[in-house]
């Protein structure tokens, strides 16, 4: 029989990756819709940072702030299903945040609402694989190495002069 806080571990499993499903559902079928960067950001992203804190400071008696220091270091605070979950929360967060980046990039500069299941579905996957992805066909429809947004993070292209 699991412990009630073993339970509550695997219920917040469960609750955290089914919250994030209309945040995909709305990135794939409706990035155009105005509310759906809202609804994604304000309510489905923020809603896992707000876990993710608690869970990460509700006990900061378990909090070793130096067990990423090292690979063993990160293996032993990984090892309880805590710190895993703590971990999960931040993956989906931190890929759903991603993803929302992508599709209304995707949508500002016009590419194939259809080409976007690739990245979408590698960025909720695999993360980093899917913004390679889509850094690849960003590059297609571009022709340039810019930031998405570039009207919001302000980064000088690689020859030094403003595009």
């Amino acid at each position: 029989m699991r412990g009630t806080m073993e339970f509550d571990l695997e219920t917040l499993f469960t609750i955290a990756n089914t919250w994030i499903l209309p945040g995909w559902l709305l990135l794939l079928f409706a990035p155009s819709w105005k509310y759906t960067g809202r609804i994604v950001f304000y309510l489905i992203i923020l809603t896992l940072a707000i876990t993710y804190a608690v869970l990460l400071f509700g006990d900061l008696g378990s909090f070793d702030p130096e067990a990423g220091s090292s690979l063993a270091g990160l293996a032993q605070a990984f090892s309880s299903p805590k710190a895993i979950l703590i971990g999960w929360v931040h993956y989906l967060a931190f890929d759903l945040f991603a993803a929302m980046v992508i599709a209304l990039d995707a949508r500002r500069i016009g590419v194939n609402r259809l080409l976007m299941v690739v990245p979408l579905f590698f960025t909720l996957m695999t993360g980093p694989f899917g913004l390679l992805l889509y850094a690849l066909i960003r590059y297609g429809y571009t022709r340039k190495l810019a930031v998405p947004f570039p009207e919001v993070i302000s980064i000088p292209p690689l020859s030094g002069k403003s595009e």
